[in-house]
């Protein structure tokens, strides 16, 4: 009857440790839908930059940021991190700007070519801020090429 309490403690307990990692996973990779650009104009780029060039890299900075609050790389990987499954290493070689745009936000028009869970998760994408939306979009659009890092 010993053996038997003890592997059931065991097997309840070996749950709970499961559970409670999952919850933990989950809260640590939850990001708030709330703009980075603000937090990224503090960034001041090296003054030999132009006024266009120096916005262009503040919001390239801006749209790595969203990339990586957003948790992006659980789906995707830039330059080998996050999931190899979905690399976007070049996408802005093959994809314009508004179709970035329409692959982020998971467009109507796309939902046959997408999995009904990916579609469905993408629709939380269309509650970014205009702003974050626009610098991700640049970011994306700015790998031309591998990225070294």
């Amino acid at each position: 009857m010993r053996k038997r309490w003890a592997k059931i403690i065991t097997l309840l307990t070996a749950v709970l440790v499961i559970l409670l990692s999952v919850i933990f996973a989950i809260q640590q990779n939850t990001a708030p839908h709330t703009s980075r650009i603000e937090t990224e104009k503090s960034f001041n780029p090296a003054n030999t930059l132009s006024e266009s060039d120096t916005e262009k890299t503040l919001l390239t900075t801006a749209g790595r940021l969203v990339f990586e609050t957003q948790g992006c790389m659980r789906c995707h990987s830039i330059a080998g991190k996050g999931n190899p499954r979905n690399p976007l290493d070049e996408v802005g070689k093959h994809l314009t700007a508004k179709a970035i745009r329409q692959w982020i936000l998971a467009a109507d028009e796309l939902e046959d070519l997408l999995s009904t869970h990916t579609f469905l998760a993408k629709q939380t994408y269309r509650k970014l801020p205009d702003e974050d939306m626009d610098a991700l979009v640049n970011y994306l659009q700015s790998l031309q090429s591998n990225i070294i890092e």
